[in-house]
């Protein structure tokens, strides 16, 4: 009868959150750069822990000021983010931008916490009440057509540009759907376009007029897809068609032409083209949606049920703002009280 060895129980010991190796700490940091969010939402999440720890340790956010962070305990770090709080608020920031820094700052916790390395709990840290308030009148009719008259259609940047512009009047569409839009997302036959929606993990068919499918068609014509030595982004099937996972709005500058046409380069578009047609204003994407959804509900008569649809607000209380600001509901019941106290605005007792 063979002797076998009773097999032993190897017991791992579990590190301490202080005990992170050089290895956990850049695993740790490069992990939250590749958190499954949107690009913008990591971008400004990034950018929140930077500043996070240029406050609390004077130096930009590294593998070890984030550990450094992390060693603390519970109470520690809720005073350290509560202080980096209130030096947000008492630098006048607004509330959103305070709240997406706060947020940041509890993702990359959460994270770290659930892989077993911290003990910290930021759940007690409570955000800012948002201000309901939001300037949403944006540009005259007048003020966009001056703006499509300053593109240049005999150039492929002008033809692209002219679709973008159309995308944001005839779609109110926001920057990020139109830069996370690929080829295959454009149905020309049906007319439609699929977009990523802010805060969607699924795409969503919009309609599109005949003047806005038509610009995008034109737009692929001189797509560099289909010119010579296409850029790596295209990778272009037998027979040149084209590859339909390639970005459908892409750039045109030389450091990165063929690529996914990033964010900020559409608001760059946007507010040159407003500087062209002489408008004062600053104009970024997200004032021209306002401007979309604004002239639809003057010219349907305030049609809030279709403006939801054209602009894909969950909360309907939010075209409500717009709905109030086109009106200038407050300005008229003011008038009318002006109007009471000048006696022309109905009978005064005696």
């Amino acid at each position: 009868m063979l002797n076998t060895p009773t097999p032993q129980l190897i017991r791992f010991q579990q590190p301490s959150p202080a005990e992170l190796t050089t290895i956990e700490r850049d695993n740790l940091w490069a992990e939250f750069g590749q958190l499954k969010i949107a690009d913008s939402t990591r971008k400004q999440y990034v950018k929140a822990i930077e500043n996070f720890c240029q406050f609390a340790y004077s130096g930009s956010a590294t593998p070890e000021t984030i550990s450094e962070f992390l060693k603390l305990d519970r109470y520690a770090a809720i005073e350290m983010v509560l202080r980096y709080r209130r030096h947000s608020i008492d630098k006048n920031l607004a509330p959103s931008t305070i709240n997406v820094r706060l947020a940041a700052i509890k993702s990359l916790v959460d994270m770290v916490r659930k892989l077993g390395k911290t003990t910290i709990d930021l759940g007690d840290i409570e955000s800012i009440p948002a201000e309901t308030y939001r300037d949403t009148r944006g540009i005259s009719v007048e003020q966009f057509k001056l703006m499509l008259e300053a593109i240049d259609p005999s150039t492929s940047i002008g033809v692209r540009d002219y679709a973008i512009m159309l995308l944001f009047w005839g779609n109110a569409l926001r920057r990020g759907e139109i830069a996370s839009a690929n080829i295959e997302d454009f149905l020309p036959q049906q007319q439609k376009l699929t977009i990523l929606g802010k805060g969607k993990r699924v795409k969503v068919a919009i309609d599109l007029t005949d003047s806005v499918s038509y610009a995008l068609e034109e737009w692929l014509n001189f797509h560099p897809c289909n010119a010579p030595g296409q850029p790596l982004s295209c990778r272009t099937q037998p027979g040149g068609f084209l590859q339909v996972d390639a970005p459908l709005i892409v750039s045109l500058s030389h450091n990165c032409y063929g690529s996914r046409i990033a964010g900020d380069s559409i608001y760059r578009i946007v507010q040159g083209y407003a500087e062209a047609a002489g408008i004062e204003r600053r104009v970024s994407p997200h004032r021209l949606r306002h401007s979309s959804i604004t002239a639809f509900l003057d010219a349907s008569g305030g049609n809030l049920r279709a403006a939801q649809a054209l602009s894909r607000h969950s909360n309907q209380n939010t075209l409500n703002l717009y709905d109030d600001n086109r009106r200038q509901e407050q300005k008229g019941a003011s008038g009318m009280l002006e109007d009471l106290l000048v006696g022309t605005g109905g009978k005064t007792s005696d």
